[in-house]
């Protein structure tokens, strides 16, 4: 690139700046001013939960950021007869992560988040995927917040721990209140769910389709979530079918029992990486865990624990971290060269294809401390 590029340029996060070559001094300013906006739009301010009660030294600290990048900006997006939906969308004032959906709240027991990835097809019925899965998230939210009142039991793990949210829970009470309340017409989304308590450190994990989470310690792969596809390119996924819809049997419904359930002891320094499809797609596991072990090199390794870092500084590699990943799969989605795993996934069912895979892109990243 050009060194008239403006400073605050980001490869990979403006794809649409990328050709353009910035020749004068306003021009730059300008562009470095749009930039810094726009990137206040992309990326949240990291979230922390403390598990440090007054009557004891120990517990758990969470430190999470979510970073996002859609596959078309919607406010490039022409609005015709065909995609009335999309001005909709842009009244409800959700941030633009395309036809994904995320959240992440402290409960009373922790924290809990997650992502949705909305099914595209639905578009072609004049039907906006992200109503779907911003409902399922916003409703996955609002139970985890309010877990008691509405009377789900809590998770009980293999040592006897009963202090975690049920994350299949959330999932089934999200979805049932999605129905019930009748906003949503029709769609169908991918989900997964996270919990962690801030007591014992475990975490609970519900998982319905291909989007997923990493489990990282000490530098290396300890877990990485199963992808659920009726065949290829064809996740499992929750599903509202209009009643006057012809030939129902032809679409999956699949349920929130369904999903995959699992549970970790979490320990200090594990990094969990929770992302759609759009990211899993382009960027290879092996690849993900070496882009956290270099961005997190300076405050875990080599001995440090979690709690040796400022605050301050932990939030900021937290934030930069999760904006490198979805960077990262913004980049090699666009690489249309790339042996990508979406293109190896492809090759895996009979099918020809090279390049990355052009997606929305989520991705919530989760750092672990353990105050001893």
């Amino acid at each position: 690139m050009s060194s008239s590029i403006s400073p605050f340029y980001r490869p990979g996060v403006f794809p649409a700046l990328s050709s353009r070559l910035l020749t004068t001094a306003s021009q730059s300013l300008r562009a470095a001013i749009q930039q810094q906006l726009i990137l206040k739009s992309f990326y949240s301010t990291p979230l922390r939960v403390t598990g440090l009660p007054l009557t004891t030294t120990k517990g758990f600290t969470y430190l999470i950021a979510a970073s996002w990048h859609p596959k078309k900006r919607r406010s490039s997006v022409p609005i015709t007869n065909n995609n009335l939906w999309l001005k909709e969308r842009m009244k409800v004032g959700k941030v633009d992560a395309g036809e994904d959906a995320f959240f992440y709240v402290g409960t009373n027991e922790g924290v809990a988040l997650g992502v949705a990835d909305g099914v595209g097809g639905w578009t072609q019925m004049g039907i906006d995927p992200a109503t779907f899965s911003w409902a399922l998230m916003d409703n996955a939210a609002s139970i985890a917040k309010e877990f008691s009142s509405y009377k789900l039991p809590l998770f009980r793990a293999p040592n006897g721990c009963n202090d975690i949210l049920d994350a299949k829970q959330i999932l089934n009470g999200a979805f049932d209140k999605l129905i019930k309340s009748g906003k949503v017409k029709a769609g169908s989304s991918t989900a997964c769910i996270l919990s962690l308590s801030k007591t014992s450190g475990i975490l609970n994990a519900a998982t319905l389709g291909d989007s997923a989470y990493l489990l990282i310690r000490n530098g290396q792969l300890l877990y990485e979530s199963p992808s659920q596809q009726h065949f290829f390119n064809c996740p499992y996924q929750l599903t509202v079918i209009p009643e006057d819809f012809p030939n129902q049997k032809l679409y999956f419904k699949d349920r929130p029992s369904d999903a995959y359930q699992a549970n970790h002891q979490l320990q200090d320094g594990d990094v969990i990486l929770l992302a759609t499809d759009g990211f899993f797609d382009n960027v290879f596991t092996d690849e993900a865990v070496s882009i956290v072990n270099h961005e997190l090199r300076d405050v875990i390794g080599r001995g440090r624990k979690v709690w040796d870092n400022d605050i301050d500084e932990l939030r900021s590699h937290v934030r930069k971290l999760s904006r490198t990943l979805t960077n990262t799969a913004r980049r090699c989605s666009m690489d249309p060269k790339r042996v990508s795993p979406f293109a190896q996934s492809a090759r895996k069912s009979g099918e020809s294809r090279i390049g990355g895979k052009i997606d929305d892109i989520t991705v919530l990243v989760t750092l672990v401390q353990e105050n001893l």
